[in-house]
């Protein structure tokens, strides 16, 4: 992961590594264009890949190409998606990540509903961190609360609408969220120095699994937005 890995000339080289040194786990985190190519994407589940994670920006062309730069991404990734879904074996993985930001967040619901009619069964509705100039402004990046608000209307009636469809919030805050959808909070698998502890957090039951909150993000918002759980 990181950047586009996919786009390396020698991520195959790379897999056979990863499977020679007997990792149990070897996943790719992509854009899924590439995956559009039939061919690709079986070289690439023949490697013995566990998980592949596609990265979706919106439910319409014209939102996710704005944000990607490229015309007919949208296209491209969709139908990685679908070339993962009807190539890949039980045991391999797909999830895709909803990059949700102002410029996305009205097309949340149709996007997960698009993502369900395809077949995806695992969505992470992913929280854009400010991390880069390009990102670091309120233009792009949603205040946890406020997205919290919007994805509880959303999600109100998941269990129904998406039975056997596994939806997780990454990189939302336990206590910037609606107790409905603190069910719905994954911790990060990834630690970042530049997140930092806040009066609210000692005690807080979350503590074990959330590291706290991106420097980036309080010199956008401050932290009044946090409430105690303790």
């Amino acid at each position: 992961m990181g950047r586009e890995p996919t786009l390396r000339k020698d991520i195959l080289e790379i897999l056979d590594f990863a499977r020679n040194l007997d990792f149990k786990q070897v996943g790719i985190t992509s854009n899924g264009r590439l995956f559009s190519y039939p061919l690709f994407t079986k070289r690439v589940l023949d490697k013995g890949v566990n998980q592949i994670a596609v990265s979706i920006s919106g439910a319409k062309s014209q939102t996710h190409d704005r944000q990607t730069k490229v015309k007919g991404s949208f296209e491209q990734t969709i139908s990685g998606i679908k070339n993962i879904i009807q190539m890949s074996s039980d045991d391999i993985s797909l999830l895709v990540n909803f990059t949700l930001n102002k410029l996305n967040m009205n097309e949340l619901k149709e996007t997960l509903t698009l993502l369900n009619s395809i077949g995806v069964k695992e969505i992470n509705i992913l929280n854009i961190a400010p991390l880069s100039s390009r990102s670091n402004n309120k233009l792009l990046i949603a205040k946890m609360s406020q997205a919290g608000k919007h994805l509880k209307d959303v999600l109100k009636n998941a269990e129904t609408e998406y039975p056997e469809t596994k939806i997780l919030l990454v990189e939302f805050l336990p206590c910037a969220l609606p107790p409905e959808l603190r069910e719905y909070f994954s911790p990060c698998l990834e630690k970042n120095p530049r997140k930092v502890r806040i009066p609210i957090c000692d005690g807080c039951p979350y503590s074990d699994s959330c590291d706290g909150v991106l420097e980036d993000y309080i010199h956008l918002y401050g932290v009044d937005e946090f409430k105690s759980l303790k």
